[in-house]
């Protein structure tokens, strides 16, 4: 780095190296040297502008530092320099994190194109088959099949009720570990319900689509967000006998805890060490619970894991807690759609689908409150807030 820029000051002509000089720093400093970054990339864009790395960089760089507007231009342009799938899908998840729905879900819809191997689409059999989400299937049976992880199918099943108003029939394929949840929950009240171990090959029906198109093809905006106080239920009388056998009968505020997602999912730093819940476990009036299949090497933690069989026993477990505090995982959209109170921890750069991380809900679940860190992996003060928080509850 040192050298090349002092090259730089001799020749200013290359766009090249001062291509060269940014991605240097983005390997040795990373997010920290975002400005610098910057700096070296603009410099680069002014000598060639319709560079697709220099566009692309630029846009991704813009949004990590938390410019929206300079990122939206950078994105825009290069959607104008012969644009892949891939950019159309990277521009897509970036205007649904701001929260732009119908634009940013159409471009969404370009991710089966871009041969990410997360990104396959569930029904790659029958592409013939596959809904346009322009031509009118009201007399047409439409069958919606989950994709990803069980956190996606617990955010957006929401929307699956309401292709009773655009299909003559509903039909849905769940995984099958969420089946019985969902069933039972009644949500799917005039959809016909199947399991992934279910024989598709005979099943009736005339289009298909992925459920993550469902806010495109419903035209959904964050302000026509369905029931978002919580729309899945679990049996009051198995949350009871649940309760009755493996929560303890005190007085104290229970609170559940989820620390990790899924390793096998496509993005990372979401997950939290569990040494930094120390802090919470010397708060008097609290019982601490783990939601996790993982094992807590805590005396102050009472593990719930080996209770579960399915997500109805996970389900039971989080309608005994008073809060669920999550980092983004299954757990916390699962509690979000149970409409139980929790407080969602988040890294620096969460995940796209989270739009709004600022005031009193999270937008996809008004009983979900996010705690974002200031600088990337640096939890301290996420954890002072919670504690506050948590105070907070306990003295109304």
């Amino acid at each position: 780095i040192k050298y090349y820029e002092q090259y730089l000051k001799i020749d200013e002509t290359k766009a090249v190296v001062y291509t060269i000089v940014a991605s240097l720093y983005a390997k040795e400093y990373g997010e920290l040297s975002l400005k610098d970054q910057i700096y070296y990339f603009e410099k680069a864009y002014k000598l060639k502008p319709k560079d697709r790395l220099v566009l692309h960089s630029l846009a991704f760089g813009y949004e990590k530092y938390g410019d929206k507007a300079m990122a939206n231009r950078y994105y825009q342009e290069l959607l104008d320099v012969n644009p892949t799938p891939t950019d159309f899908y990277n521009y897509g998840a970036f205007l649904i994190s701001c929260g732009e729905f119908g634009l940013g879900h159409k471009y969404f819809a370009k991710r089966f194109e871009t041969g990410d191997v997360n990104l396959v689409y569930p029904m790659a059999y029958d592409l013939e088959n596959k809904w346009d989400f322009r031509a009118d299937i009201s007399d047409k049976t439409l069958l919606i099949h989950y994709e990803q992880g069980f956190g996606d199918t617990f955010r957006y099943c929401r929307f699956v009720p309401m292709f009773k108003g655009v299909a003559k029939k509903v039909v849905f394929v769940v995984q099958e570990e969420l089946y019985d949840l969902i069933k039972s929950s009644k949500l799917m009240t005039g959809v016909k319900l199947l399991s992934s171990k279910d024989d598709l090959s005979k099943v009736k029906y005339d289009v298909h689509m992925a459920l993550l198109d469902a806010p495109y093809a419903l035209k959904t905006t964050p302000k026509t967000m369905p029931t978002p106080e919580g729309y899945l239920k679990v049996s009051s009388v198995k949350v009871k006998e649940y309760g009755e056998k493996y929560i303890k009968p005190t007085k104290k505020i229970k609170v559940g805890i989820a620390y990790q997602g899924d390793k096998s999912a496509n993005y990372n730093g979401r997950d939290i060490d569990f040494t930094r819940f120390n802090r919470l476990f010397s708060l008097e009036g609290f019982e601490f619970y783990s939601l996790t299949k993982e094992v807590v090497e805590s005396d102050k933690v009472i593990a719930l894991g080996d209770t579960f069989d399915d997500f109805t026993d996970t389900a039971c477990a989080i309608k005994n807690m008073d809060i669920v505090v999550s980092t983004d995982n299954v757990i916390l959209n699962l509690a979000g759609a149970l409409g139980v109170k929790s407080y969602g921890l988040f890294n620096k750069h969460p995940n796209f689908r989270w739009y709004q991380l600022k005031g009193e809900n999270v937008g996809w679940y008004e009983s979900v409150q996010a705690i974002q860190v200031e600088e990337n992996n640096c939890w301290t003060t996420v954890f002072s807030e919670l504690i506050n928080l948590l105070c907070e509850y306990r003295n109304k």
